[in-house]
């Protein structure tokens, strides 16, 4: 079923236009897929929308069911987060969330200012500049913790995708969302940067998935999924995002573009499997999930040797931003 881009952006205003009656909303404004206007895959999709409180919000995130096929994923943000708009040009993620959002609320003109103030010179060399290396710093930091972390993958994987991202964001945006590796290959050919893609999927080992049958890999993912989502009420394990997930990952498996859920499929499960291990109640669905992080190298005895990987692409994009930096003057 084809969703409609306006219906998608009416809800997300009516669910603006219901939360300021009855709170302290400032502004509300819609980013992501459907602001970028490429809001579905596989007849689903979800309304990034974010709110701005007059005070410090409760919650920071909040994931609220629509229908099967859609749902809102709000972000809320306190309003003095935007009280110095020069400085969120330079941030890595709400500069560029500021730069082309859809206006849904804002009476007060308070977003209008604050974006006119984030979005001048936003494409300017040297903040951009500054964009690639707040990525950079965020990929080491992450990188630094690896030896000591409980949760291996997840710290992996947010290195990885900052690391990716300290070099597409040259693009003018990063990029993210279910299409993430897509729009990373897209973002290496605009910039002629060859080892972008290719080292990305290599450092997830993506290559094995080959190998594998697709339908048995995502029942043992939705498996895990659905016994977690019991427990837990983490944003990426409600109910919505089990469809919002596995509607891409058909699609991209029916396209043989399997490698283009690897990352997805990676963060969503491991968040299930921390889950369920703090419960005690993972021995059921461990096996599968073992065994995919052995095919793709993942599992502990190839921890250091991808902890080395990362750091060569980390240096490798450190000198590919430098060298973009001399010839555009940043």
């Amino acid at each position: 079923m084809k969703i409609e881009r306006q219906l998608l952006i009416d809800l997300g205003k009516r669910e603006t236009e219901r939360r300021a009656a009855e709170a302290d909303i400032v502004s509300g404004y819609l980013i992501g897929s459907v602001a970028r206007g490429e809001p579905q895959i596989g007849g689903t999709a979800d309304i990034d929308l974010v709110l701005i409180h007059d005070h410090k919000p409760a919650a920071k995130r909040e994931v609220v069911h629509l229908s099967p096929e859609v749902h809102l994923d709000i972000a809320h943000h306190d309003r003095e987060l935007y009280s110095r708009p020069s400085e969120l040009r330079i941030h890595r993620w709400i500069g560029p969330a500021m730069c082309e959002p859809i206006f849904l609320f804002d009476p007060e003109h308070f977003f209008e200012w604050a974006q006119a103030g984030a979005r001048g010179q936003f494409f300017r060399a040297d903040h951009m500049y500054a964009r690639a290396q707040g990525f950079l710093r965020q990929a080491r930091s992450a990188s630094s913790i690896l030896p000591v972390t409980g949760r291996w993958i997840k710290i992996y994987l947010k290195a990885v995708m900052e690391a990716a991202n300290s070099v597409a964001c040259l693009t003018g945006f990063p990029v993210a969302g279910r299409r993430v590796i897509l729009e990373l290959e897209a973002a290496a050919r605009e910039l002629e940067c060859e080892h972008l893609a290719d080292n990305f999927l290599s450092l997830l080992g993506a290559g094995a998935l080959q190998s594998w049958s697709t339908p048995e890999l995502l029942s043992s993912w939705a498996r895990a999924f659905d016994a977690a989502a019991q427990h837990d009420h983490h944003a990426l394990l409600t109910p919505p995002r089990r469809e919002y997930y596995l509607s891409a990952f058909q699609v991209l498996a029916e396209e043989h573009q399997t490698q283009a859920l690897i990352w997805h499929l990676l963060r969503t499960w491991e968040t299930s499997i921390h889950t369920l291990e703090s419960l005690g109640i993972e021995p059921e669905f461990k096996p599968a999930w073992e065994s995919l992080l052995d095919e793709l190298r993942l599992s502990s005895e190839w921890h250091a040797h991808r902890q080395d990987q990362l750091m060569e692409f980390l240096e490798k994009n450190q000198r590919w931003i430098e060298h973009w930096a001399e010839r555009h003057g940043a």
